[in-house]
């Protein structure tokens, strides 16, 4: 090590150049700081970088996310994501904002600086007001995480130069400092537009559409879509809202794959809003271009039949001046073939009334399981036919309360006290939201009380579909056998025609009506097919348990010494086999009989599934290892043989899998929590899923085996009937999660990633003791 006086010439000697070599100067003053004999400081690691960027932001949609947040704190009214060549890694992401852009200082304090204080010292953004959305220092992570190189390109409207920044994150390596790793920053001519944009290239990770889209939806529960004050001409300077649209490439032009409106907002059947005036009078406003409908600002008048849960009967709201509530309102069973699928998902996921206050989202109003407004209660009361439960809405209610003098938080953060305040809110969004509802139902001509008199429609409601379809059948073939009259006839025949056309187009809409109720049943029987999932899976592995106990005993037939001969052991062997499958067998139809919802600990339910397949994995010779991240893994509450079957239907796919590929056999189950969920990685070395068929697996019918099972010998083929991954994904749905394929770890072909959400402490209880 050189001692002092020669460290001190050097630096004199490298201040003293023309052209300033600053890491050199950096790096003398470092090497003469760890010279001090009285004080010592830390250094960091540049790979410190990359661990904070897998730690931090371990899923890729994650850091999509952190990115968008990033936008719209620079108050941002658009963020458009362009991917390209995404389908494999290696890809480009850009991200383009249209926020206030970033100085040389910003740069410099803000991106370049690791835990900046600047969202803890300004919690609102400057030009909007916005609450921000980021997490602390994330965003650079965020952009490490997803590629390996970084362009920054900003410029704010008060310069007349713009800024671009590289950075290569493969250059912080272990062993280098990080204070010494330079990036280069260039001053260049103004770019056309003020914002920022972001150029992610060598993506570590493939992109599905499916997965752009979980991003779209995770980043759009948590933020406020716009605010309804824009909609106010007083409030001209206000927030414009934002917006974020998702991108890719196609023969060099951008192609939409997703956004707000494209994908869900246009196929609702009305928009409806409302809001209470200083006087505390209620107001609402109606727009549907399909019935015809459009009124704004209309006094919103008190309806007896309609009965909120509150019980209120005030007609005005005194404590909810400037409150003000968006929503769009869908008829599921009218939604276009084509985009039903997609619809309902969304809104079975994330329908409901949504509560934002000062602008950032109030938790847990609007989620799967939350009746705040009492939409299903009213809807399973049957008072009012058409329909309205919470999956019939997508909104929110904007609340601007910064003292909280009105809307007080809970002692936990989690929801409002339910005070005279928060009573009258939900008064005033129930009949508002009912009253639209009912504006449409005339206009489709429906019974809108159960309290109205019948009339002959409502009596062939009644017909079964079959008899139903029979009929509408007959009036099709009436109506056709009469029109070559009408052209006889003239216009009055063909008003008749008209009107027929109209009644029979009815008549066809209630048979869909009809066949919605027996889809809900069809979720009522969903744990019972996971049940015969599990039902067949162990049929199949008893058969052939007993096989080989047959087969053993014929043998001891024809040996007269059995005590202690390899026969009877293996004997033994399979019967305690056949044994343990009968006890989870057992189990899982018992735990399914009782109907109990219960909360289950993931470690427990893995261990309990891998001791009872211990002698399959010795037969196929495949390793099956488990990693278990923390403690109190307890999911939501939920059925036992639903778990069954999603780890039996797992496993038995990894065993396909592994022998099309013919590879010693490595299965990994691996569990870990955050704040919200319980995340399971299930992991095999198979053959893998084809990046074609992604986005299918998981359809009915669907299957990426050729022709028995899993246990079949090797003359015979593997098959798979392609219900397994529907099944499970409808039973992962069902408890409020997901399931999705993500990148494998190295020495892995697939691995399949569920998120359900945690147990709460209330929902544990004593299960941890």
């Amino acid at each position: 090590m050189k001692d002092l006086g020669s460290l001190k010439q050097e630096l004199a000697n490298a201040l003293s150049k023309e052209d300033v070599n600053f890491n050199e100067i950096l790096a003398l003053a470092g090497e003469m700081a760890k010279l001090d004999e009285n004080n010592i400081r830390f250094s960091v690691d540049a790979s410190h970088i990359t661990r904070l960027g897998v730690e931090l932001v371990s899923k890729q949609e994650t850091a999509v996310a952190e990115l968008i947040k990033n936008a719209y704190d620079a108050d941002a009214t658009t963020v458009d994501l362009i991917f390209d060549r995404q389908e494999q890694k290696g890809g480009v992401l850009k991200v383009i904002d249209t926020g206030h852009g970033m100085s040389r200082q910003q740069l410099l304090n803000g991106f370049m600086r690791i835990s900046t204080q600047d969202k803890v010292d300004e919690p609102m953004s400057v030009k909007y007001g916005r609450q921000r959305a980021g997490r602390k220092g994330i965003g650079r992570f965020a952009a490490q995480r997803l590629g390996e190189r970084l362009v920054i390109e900003t410029q704010r409207e008060s310069e007349d130069f713009s800024l671009r920044l590289e950075i290569d994150w493969n250059q912080f390596e272990r062993g280098r400092d990080l204070y010494l790793i330079t990036n280069a920053l260039q001053v260049r001519p103004r770019l056309p537009r003020v914002g920022t944009s972001l150029r992610i290239d060598g993506l570590r990770d493939a992109w599905s559409s499916a997965q752009i889209l979980r991003s779209l939806r995770y980043v759009s529960e948590l933020m406020q879509p716009f605010p309804l004050a824009m909609q106010d001409a007083a409030h001209a300077n206000d927030d414009p809202g934002f917006k974020i649209a998702f991108y890719r490439m196609v023969n060099e032009k951008p192609v939409v794959i997703a956004d707000d409106r494209r994908s869900v907002l246009s196929h609702a059947a009305a928009h409806i809003s409302g809001e209470v005036n200083e006087r505390g009078e209620p107001f609402i406003s109606m727009g549907s271009s399909r019935f015809k409908i459009e009124f704004k600002n209309r006094n919103l008048e008190f309806e007896e039949k309609i009965k909120p849960r509150t019980g209120l009967t005030c007609k005005n709201y005194d404590a909810l001046s400037g409150v003000k509530f968006s929503a769009h309102y869908f008829i599921q069973e009218e939604l276009p073939t084509g985009s039903k699928a997609l619809v309902r998902e969304v809104l079975n996921h994330s329908g409901g009334i949504r509560i934002y206050r000062n602008g950032f989202r109030v938790l847990p109003y609007g989620e799967q399981f939350d009746d705040w407004l009492g939409l299903q209660r009213s809807s399973a009361l049957r008072g009012i036919l058409p329909p309205h439960h919470n999956n019939n809405f997508l909104g929110f209610v904007e609340i601007h309360d910064v003292d909280g003098r009105k809307f007080e938080e809970t002692a936990s953060r989690e929801g409002l006290l339910e005070n005279d305040a928060f009573f009258q809110l939900q008064d005033f969004v129930f009949r508002a939201l009912l009253a639209g509802v009912i504006e449409i139902a005339r206009a489709r001509g429906r019974k809108i009380f159960a309290s109205d008199s019948g009339s002959k429609r409502d009596e062939r409601l009644q017909k079964s579909p079959q008899e139903e379809a029979t009929e509408v059948a007959d009036e099709i073939r009436r109506i056709a056998a009469g029109a070559s009259a009408s052209h006889e006839v003239g216009g009055g025949r063909e008003q008749v025609r008209s009107g027929d056309a109209e009644e029979l187009a009815k008549r066809i809409e209630s048979l869909g009506t009809k066949a919605e109720k027996v889809l809900a049943e069809v979720g009522m029987l969903r744990v019972l097919a996971s049940l015969g999932l599990v039902i067949g899976e162990f049929t199949h592995e008893v058969r052939h348990t007993l096989a080989a106990i047959s087969s053993t005993i014929s043998g001891l037939g024809n040996d007269h010494e059995f005590s202690g001969s390899s026969g009877v052991s293996s004997l033994k062997a399979s019967i305690t086999v056949l044994q343990s499958y009968m006890r989870y067998f057992d189990d899982a139809v018992v735990n399914n009989v009782r109907r109990d919802l219960g909360v289950h600990e993931v470690r427990d339910i893995v261990n309990d599934f891998s001791e009872v397949m211990e002698s399959t994995l010795s037969k196929k010779g495949v390793t099956f290892t488990k990693k278990f991240n923390g403690y109190d893994l307890f999911v939501r509450p939920s059925h036992k043989s639903e778990w069954s079957s999603v780890l039996l239907n797992l496993f038995t796919n990894s065993l396909k899998a592994i022998d099309r590929a013919g590879v010693s056999g490595r299965i990994h189950f691996e569990a870990k929590a955050d704040s919200e969920n319980v995340i399971v990685d299930f992991s095999d070395n198979g053959d893998g899923v084809p990046f074609e068929s992604r986005e299918r697996i998981f359809d009915a019918f669907y299957s990426t085996s050729a022709p028995t099972n899993v246990m079949s010998s090797d003359a015979e083929k593997l098959t798979g009937t392609g219900l397994g991954l529907k099944i499970i994904r409808d039973i992962i749905e069902a408890m409020g999660g997901s399931i999705y394929l993500v990148e494998a770890e190295s020495g892995f072909s697939t691995c399949f990633r569920i998120e359900v959400p945690r147990a709460t402490d209330e929902e544990v209880g004593d299960a941890r003791y």
